[in-house]
């Protein structure tokens, strides 16, 4: 069915100069007047244009209508240079119309131009800074505001500086319980002969509140003495909003809770005492997790997860994970004991097996072992650990006649280690650096039957430059002992991969024995240099070049090159990287694919 629509004559007309009326008020939306600004520099630009904005008139306005604005111009423009410390600026103001003087016509797709010339002249600077307090006791507690805000004599005066001085100090105090705090004096003493301006402050922080009776909301699974222990203030201590969100920032981290809410109660203080209530509702107990990954070192591999978050009600945790793959198996048992700080400080019973399978070995190792986890210094993670283990290795490249294929060995090794890692963003990052270090060892007649110590030391270093990333990896290593035969293998350092040096299978570098068979070496030097750029949305193109190799003696050390290109996806699981390979020793190709954060 066709339905046809017909205007009588006088309604089409006024149709039409509906029509035109919309589109010339589109087009004058669309049209913005042009504000010119010279002779001034950027920051006084920018400030006088803010100010100006876009007055209020139509863009076919004319010059008797456009004058009016004048005034209005002339002040937003002397509030925007005193605002900068320019008080002694002068400026000539030109308004055009659109049409341009003399023309009589106008463009519709043209607005008309303010053009604002500006002499500057010499700034007003800050003479003397007077700040005092009330309570001398709390000096050092406002002069790291001071120092950040940044006010030093000789500079500029930027009004917006001062204001934000005055709101950080007061700020601070009611961050640190003082509510009651006020400025008894608040002077900017501007001398224009002199082209100076002198602050005065006086501010009265007032009666410092502290903490009052902290609750702590019932838990089924966690007991209230437990939860007690990630406080980071107890009740009669200062009054500080750090300390609420450093305790809400560990609540979360601690992973046993779902919700989490830390309210200081101020409607309800009451002898300059504030209380406190902790609502917290925790997580399910018991979790159950699955994932798959794929890397070229030990092939497509799958991972079952079980973790009970709290065992009993003092918080204890057991874990379970079961690592399986075509190179590698791993299954693994922990039981975790928070300690005082149940965040940092943990005791980690662990017991498990590994069956690693290279082209260059194979070990199958049992370990049970404890290590107390703590954060020390600068939020450095510190590992101590005693782990005994039997491993049993062959040597798949050496023959069975030499005797030298197969060992078992038995070792208590005892070990420190410390890691750290801090980037801007923990999936891809574009300023970010790690370090590790570890010291660690066995004696024989402590449980073992060899003795060794050893010294391992990684770093890896991400920095933006250009468009671009450029990645910096480096590990070294080295052992005393008598006789690389002697070390187990899990304790021996070989080289080549996904994470080493590219362009060689995993483990396939090491020093040798005497008929070039890779036995493993007791020192270590890898290093490399990768830059990645951005292609498309998602997709980054790398180049690299990788070096090292593991040696029995310094004296032997014969490092392998490599270099390669390679594609990374930031997958909504992290990032995936493809590289192609090329070995500049013997000219071969290789395929890398892994999976994981960059640090």
């Amino acid at each position: 069915m066709n339905v046809v629509t017909s205007l009588a004559p006088g309604a089409a007309t006024i149709a039409l100069l509906c029509i035109a009326l919309f589109a010339g008020i589109a087009r004058a939306q669309s049209a913005a007047p042009n504000v010119v600004v010279s002779g001034a520099d950027e920051t006084l630009t920018n400030n006088i244009r803010v100010h100006v904005g876009s007055p209020e008139a139509r863009c076919d306005s004319g010059q008797r209508r456009l004058n009016r604005l004048l005034p209005t111009i002339r002040r937003d423009v002397e509030r925007a240079a005193q605002a900068l410390g320019y008080y002694r600026a002068s400026h000539d103001i030109n308004i055009t119309p659109a049409a341009g003087p003399g023309t009589g016509e106008t463009n519709p797709d043209q607005c008309w131009t303010v053009v604002i010339n500006v002499e500057p002249g010499e700034p007003v600077r800050i003479g003397d800074i007077d700040i005092t307090f009330s309570d001398q006791r709390f000096n050092d507690l406002f002069s790291d505001v001071v120092e950040e805000v940044g006010i030093q004599s000789g500079q500029r005066l930027v009004h917006s500086d001062y204001e934000q001085l005055k709101s950080r100090l007061s700020a601070e105090a009611i961050d640190n319980g003082f509510f009651s705090a006020r400025f008894t004096r608040a002077q900017l003493a501007i001398d224009l002969p002199r082209n100076r301006a002198d602050i005065d402050l006086a501010f009265d922080p007032g009666e410092r509140f502290r903490f009052g009776r902290i609750r702590i909301s019932p838990l089924d699974g966690l007991s209230s003495s437990f939860v007690s222990r990630f406080l980071t203030f107890e009740e009669g201590s200062n009054y500080s909003s750090d300390a609420l969100i450093e305790l809400r920032d560990n609540l979360n981290d601690s992973q046993y809770f779902s919700e989490i809410a830390v309210t200081p109660q101020l409607s309800q203080a009451v002898d300059d005492r504030v209380p406190v209530t902790i609502d917290l509702q925790t997580r399910a107990r018991r979790s159950y997790s699955a994932g798959v990954g794929v890397s070229t070192d030990i092939g497509p591999r799958l991972r079952l997860e079980y973790e009970d978050r709290f065992i009993n009600r003092r918080g204890h945790r057991l874990n379970a994970e079961l690592g399986i793959s075509t190179q590698q198996q791993d299954p693994s048992i922990s039981y975790v004991i928070p300690l005082k700080d149940p965040v940092n400080d943990s005791l980690r019973l662990s017991s498990g097996f590994q069956r690693l399978e290279t082209d260059t070995y194979i070990t199958n190792t049992y370990r049970a072992g404890v290590t107390w986890r703590s954060v020390v210094w600068d939020n450095w993670v510190q590992n101590v650990f005693v782990n005994y283990q039997t491993e049993r290795s062959e040597l798949t490249e050496v023959e069975a006649s030499t005797g030298e294929d197969r060992q078992q060995v038995n070792s208590t090794i005892t070990g420190i280690n410390w890691a750290r890692t801090r980037a801007d963003d923990p999936i891809y990052p574009t300023q970010g650096w790690r370090l590790f270090g570890q010291i660690s060892g066995a004696e024989e007649n402590l449980l073992s039957d060899i003795t060794f110590a050893q010294l391992y030391g990684s770093a890896k270093l991400i920095h933006s430059i250009g468009p671009g990333r450029v990645l910096l990896r480096g590990e070294a290593a080295t052992t005393i002992a008598d006789e690389v035969l002697e070390l187990p293998l899990s304790v021996r350092f070989f080289a080549g991969g996904d994470k080493s040096v590219r362009g060689y299978q995993f483990g396939e570098l090491g020093a040798t024995n005497s008929d070039g068979d890779v036995v493993g070496g007791k020192h270590l030097l890898v290093g490399s240099v990768e830059y990645d750029i951005p292609v498309v949305a998602g997709w980054h193109a790398a180049v690299f070049y990788d070096t090292g190799n593991s040696f029995a003696d310094f004296d032997d050390m014969k490092l392998k090159d490599s270099v390669g290109v390679g594609a990374r996806w930031r997958s909504p699981i992290g990032p995936i990287r493809v590289d192609v390979a090329r070995s500049l020793d013997d000219g071969g190709f290789r395929l890398h694919i892994t999976m994981g954060p960059d640090l």
